[in-house]
């Protein structure tokens, strides 16, 4: 017999690919670049009337009216702000919508915390209904509370004063709705918890509920302080001087003044904007840090 040698047999392995190799490159399809562009059509058309504001207002008047839909100048000017803030007493409207501003955030805020805090943690029967009732006032039209708003302030003496502004407006639904969600997500047990250790319910409200709803309570500050510095309507009703005025009615008198030029009205609306950017801008530090504790814990 022939024995036959048991051998084991060599697999030869495949020559090693390169790992620069191995990566395919991917070719975006034909609809990835419809979006892209769409997207790209829809920023620009967004985005431009804001260039045209920024650029018109530091451009010369002459210069801006011969360029075209895209504005590149070649001279820088700053006296469009000086004739926008001579023209207008802005200086004393910006003083006047700052502490309308002040004043009506925070009376939203206090009023929305105290109303999600009842709507939410003491147990009372109705509270549901009293929650309903909130939800409807915010599908009610502000211009068909205008004239009673305009006779309760005038009857009480506050027209033509920044209390007047802020009054009708120190209360909304909105503000309650966000703040009622919120409140309702946290472990009852720890308003329980604080309740045991003898915190009343403004003590429980302030430091333990609020904080823990950091994020939805910025949210409610930056809701009510744009509202409150976009106000137009009201206080141009309820205002007859500049002692009263806001910001955004005399923004729109620009136009009806002896030096009204497009460069002089851009810079005005620069100024209206420029602090609602901060505004949020400064804000949405304290949002994301709330959010990430919030992770965190």
């Amino acid at each position: 017999m022939t024995s036959t040698d048991a051998r084991p047999t060599r697999v030869q392995s495949a020559p090693a690919v390169p790992a620069r190799a191995r990566r395919s490159v991917r070719v975006p399809g034909p609809w990835i670049i419809v979006r892209f562009t769409a997207v790209m059509v829809f920023a620009a058309i967004i985005f431009l009337p804001v260039y045209v504001s920024f650029v018109g207002a530091f451009t010369p008047n002459g210069e801006f009216l011969r360029s075209g839909i895209v504005p590149s100048p070649a001279d820088v000017t700053l006296g469009n702000f000086h004739e926008a803030l001579t023209a207008v007493p802005l200086v004393r409207e910006y003083l006047v919508s700052v502490g309308a501003v002040t004043l009506q955030t925070l009376g939203q805020l206090l009023t929305g915390a105290l109303a999600a805090y009842a709507l939410v943690f003491p147990r009372w029967r109705g509270r549901n209904v009293a929650f309903v009732l909130v939800l409807v006032t915010l599908a009610i039209p502000a211009e068909s509370i205008v004239i009673p708003n305009y006779e309760l302030v005038s009857s009480i003496g506050l027209r033509n004063t920044i209390f007047g502004v802020v009054l009708p407006y120190l209360a909304a639904g909105y503000p309650i709705f966000l703040l009622r969600q919120a409140f309702a997500a946290v472990p009852t047990e720890i308003w329980e918890a604080a309740r045991l250790d003898g915190a009343g319910d403004l003590r429980a409200l302030f430091t333990i509920i609020m904080p823990a709803c950091r994020p939805q309570v910025t949210n409610a500050v930056i809701w009510s302080a744009l509202a409150a510095w976009n106000g137009f309507f009201w206080p141009l009703l309820i205002t007859d001087t500049a002692a009263a005025r806001t910001i955004q009615v005399g923004i729109s008198q620009l136009s009806a003044s002896e030096v009204s030029s497009p460069s002089v009205i851009f810079a005005g609306a620069v100024l209206v904007v420029v602090p609602t950017i901060f505004l949020v801008i400064f804000a949405q530090r304290f949002l994301i840090n709330g959010l990430t504790r919030g992770v965190l814990r």
